[in-house]
């Protein structure tokens, strides 16, 4: 068993701290801070939970989505948010432990491997890219109709269609296979994304990412516009449309 499985499997040690509320009520409480933009503030609510109930799937993938989000908004504030992506990872790695035929949980694996892809080196990058790929094609295997599965691939598909000779030489030695990442791929998976789950902003938004890569300013803009038309339900959500706005702005000043 590797020191990461052990550490993961640690977290199982129940600590009474529940102030009398149930695991259900804690759950409750937490999403509702959650989705009224108070993403640190929900993460105790979810713990406590998790120390009542550590075996349940839905308290393992709140503190996942959670620790992954205050991962993304600190990401380009300060240090910490390495920290929250490792803790994110430990817990889906918990998760795949328990429920290995279940779509979320190798869905989550792969979003916390990928999470973790900007703090490694060039070699470290390339193993976890690997990682994500696989995890994201087990979730489709596993539920055809998962969107946000899709979605990693599409970036998958990006990424890789934009590395540089070097980066594609040693992936070919990690990989054991050549890697020629397309946009027009990332495009298809982001239209089977969006055809699964039209109001997912995240589709649109890395859609506009894809749009650009191609040299597609028109589109991108469109993108752009959707997701700024879909409800922010979290923090994160009201964090990336600030950033589509900002990037919509710049597009229509570059066309004026």
């Amino acid at each position: 068993m590797t020191p990461l499985r052990i550490a993961c499997l640690s977290l199982f040690v129940v600590v009474v701290s529940l102030h009398g509320q149930t695991a259900d009520s804690l759950l409750q409480e937490g999403d509702a801070r959650f989705f009224h933009g108070q993403t640190a503030k929900a993460l105790p609510c979810y713990l406590d939970a998790y120390r009542s109930e550590p075996h349940e799937p839905p308290t393992l993938i709140r503190l996942i989505r959670t620790y992954s989000d205050l991962g993304w908004l600190h990401l380009h504030t300060d240090s910490s948010a390495e920290g929250y992506y490792r803790n994110a990872a430990c817990y889906a790695d918990t998760l795949l432990l328990l429920k290995p035929d279940l779509a979320a949980a190798h869905f989550w694996a792969a979003m916390t491997k990928g999470s973790l892809i900007p703090f490694g080196g060039v070699r470290e990058k390339l193993r976890l890219g690997k990682e994500v790929r696989l995890e994201a094609e087990k979730t489709i295997a596993l539920d055809s109709t998962f969107a946000l599965a899709y979605i990693i691939l599409a970036i998958f598909e990006r990424e890789t269609a934009q590395l540089s000779w070097f980066e594609r030489t040693i992936a070919r030695v990690i990989f054991g296979e050549e890697l020629h990442g397309s946009l027009e791929a990332s495009e298809g998976l982001l239209a089977k994304a969006i055809h699964f789950d039209p109001l997912n902003s995240y589709a649109y938004y890395e859609r506009y990412w894809t749009y650009i890569a191609e040299g597609r300013k028109g589109d991108a803009e469109e993108s752009l516009k959707r997701v700024l038309a879909i409800p922010a339900r979290s923090q994160r959500e009201a964090r990336q449309h600030d950033l589509a706005q900002n990037y919509l702005e710049t597009l229509e000043k570059s066309v004026e």
